[in-house]
């Protein structure tokens, strides 16, 4: 890897110091880690409950080794989720060309750094890509799809890739979010088109039901019909349904194959090149029937534990 290219890997965690760990330790079996750079964005924490993992987060960031650098941006509040995402994205683009985003959730392959990588300069000069995800639900391609990529047109947040000159224009502001959302001709067909649960989620982040991120990226991204490139073979996977996590909770639908890492070398198709078999088995998770049983399946889980606290 050349010591000149402007990229860095930016992390995100709160108060799980054994996931953080866990999710370090599969991050540096990507040999590329030795030459590069690392920041962490560590919010503040939102309850007392909270601050002796904040600090035990913090401790194992201090002990790190491994990398070139280690940068800290340690909160000296609670950001909450979405905050701390937007100021954390916000500082990458104001000061590396590119980034590589990890949070303390996720496992990675030994190939994750390697694929995102070639795929930045793959996709670099074609604007209509707006990232690059490591993530893909259990995908079954024909045995002479020639490609290690699939185009598809919904943010994924699991893992992924971007170029500092494609946030320029990204709408993190509530209000203007309401106003893109009122008055654009087509844009909540845009947003359903990719999943039903996200114009929903969309007016949640901006009533404040929720803090998150990711839904202001998806936004932009019907908003400008960009696309994002997919693994055919996920390069992550996710521990963070449990307890601890703070934005996800009940089935863990995100269980896929994962690469082993041994590929090094990936053939990325080019953006326009689109497989509607490919792209609607990304999709089907987020279809009607898909959503409806989560949401019973996970209200089951809701009610169960409420009977056993109780009990």
């Amino acid at each position: 890897m050349s010591m000149e290219r402007s990229i860095i890997i930016g992390v995100f965690c709160y108060n799980r110091a054994a996931k953080l760990k866990t999710c370090i330790e599969a991050l540096l079996k990507n040999p590329e880690c030795a030459s590069m750079d690392i920041v962490f964005f560590s919010d503040g924490y939102k309850k007392e409950a909270d601050k002796q993992g904040i600090m035990e987060v913090r401790a194992y960031i201090d002990s790190l080794t491994g990398f070139r650098n280690v940068i800290k941006h340690y909160r000296d509040r609670n950001y909450s989720t979405g905050p701390n995402f937007q100021t954390g994205l916000t500082f990458l683009s104001e000061n590396y060309d590119e980034f590589i985003i990890v949070e303390d959730d996720l496992v990675v392959s030994p190939n994750y750094i390697k694929y995102l990588m070639d795929g930045l300069d793959f996709y670099r000069k074609d604007k209509s890509v707006f990232c690059i995800t490591a993530y893909v639900f259990p995908i079954t391609k024909e045995k002479t799809y020639p490609y290690d990529t699939i185009v598809y047109k919904r943010f994924c947040s699991y893992g992924w890739a971007g170029w500092a000159d494609r946030f320029d224009t990204v709408i993190w502001d509530k209000d203007q979010l309401q106003h893109m959302m009122d008055t654009s001709p087509g844009f909540k067909k845009r947003m359903n088109a990719e999943g039903y649960d996200l114009v929903r989620m969309l007016k949640k982040q901006i009533s404040g039901v929720i803090s998150t991120w990711d839904v202001q990226l998806q936004a932009h991204v019907a908003e400008n019909q960009l696309k994002v490139i997919y693994p055919v073979l996920s390069k992550v996977s996710n521990i963070g349904f449990d307890e601890e996590s703070t934005n996800t909770f009940g089935i863990n639908y995100l269980v896929t194959p994962i690469d082993k890492g041994v590929k090094k070398t990936f053939s990325y198709c080019k953006g326009d090149y689109i497989v509607p078999e490919l792209q609607a088995q990304i999709k089907k998770p987020y279809g009607l029937k898909a959503l409806v049983t989560r949401k019973l399946i996970n209200e089951f889980i809701r009610v169960t534990n409420r009977v056993k606290k109780a009990g």
